[in-house]
């Protein structure tokens, strides 16, 4: 399969780092652990069942979802913003406690797009709005974690751009000052972050938005699938 209309300042494959978005991005989740411990956090607040009908995740971070949701909720600042901390603990440990029921896969091409990247000698990292902990368990479920060098998580931050903003001072740090680094992501959110932080990106619709969607946004590449690069690696 030829690529087409990238206007990415170099290959694909030649940057020196890479920041990737995990859900939609590397992996496909087919379980609702994450989802439930949402629901679970919420509902301790509210004092009533409270879920994110409604409410935008893809693209968000776990602590603007968490926003969204209470502010949809009716659930003032003052009643959950003083104890974010402890909400996010209960996140992760909701989470840990149900790992046994994930079902998770990484999409197709993710492994050879990644090893393929190592071997040229890329630091790969991520730019992603799921909690530290919540992250790494699902990328261990997919057997993805140990290609990565860093994590660039939402813990503490609630604005998208922000996370890559983090990541991307953390690849500079490992890569070098005048290291060139790619976004890769799914959702117009990534490609808007990533145009906040003056990087190019690279934008695949493996997740919830479709192909049209992303193109839209005009990321310097568009794909359907990570597999696409392979042919070209």
């Amino acid at each position: 399969m030829t690529i087409i209309a990238s206007t990415l300042p170099r290959p694909w494959d030649a940057f020196d780092a890479y920041l990737f978005d995990i859900d939609g991005t590397l992996i496909h989740c087919a379980d609702a652990v994450h989802y439930f411990a949402f629901c679970d956090v919420l509902s301790s607040v509210a004092g009533r069942p409270v879920n994110l009908d409604g409410v935008v995740a893809h693209g968000n971070t776990d602590i603007g979802i968490l926003r969204d949701a209470f502010a949809r909720a009716g659930i003032p600042e003052s009643q959950w913003r003083p104890h974010l901390p402890q909400l996010c603990e209960r996140m992760c440990s909701f989470v840990e406690s149900c790992a046994h029921e994930f079902c998770i896969r990484a999409l197709p091409g993710v492994e050879s797009v990644l090893r393929h990247l190592r071997e040229k000698g890329a630091i790969l990292g991520l730019a992603t709005g799921n909690l530290e902990i919540i992250g790494k368990r699902k990328l261990e479920a997919a057997r993805l974690l140990d290609l990565f060098h860093f994590g660039g998580w939402s813990d503490a931050l609630e604005s998208r751009a922000d996370v890559f903003r983090r990541a991307v001072d953390r690849a500079h740090a490992m890569a070098g000052a005048t290291a060139s680094i790619l976004v890769v992501g799914d959702t117009p959110s990534d490609v808007c972050a990533a145009r906040a932080n003056q990087m190019p990106v690279l934008a695949v619709a493996s997740g919830a938005c479709s192909f049209d969607q992303l193109s839209a946004e005009a990321p310097d590449l568009c794909l359907h699938s990570l597999e696409e690069l392979t042919v070209c690696a």
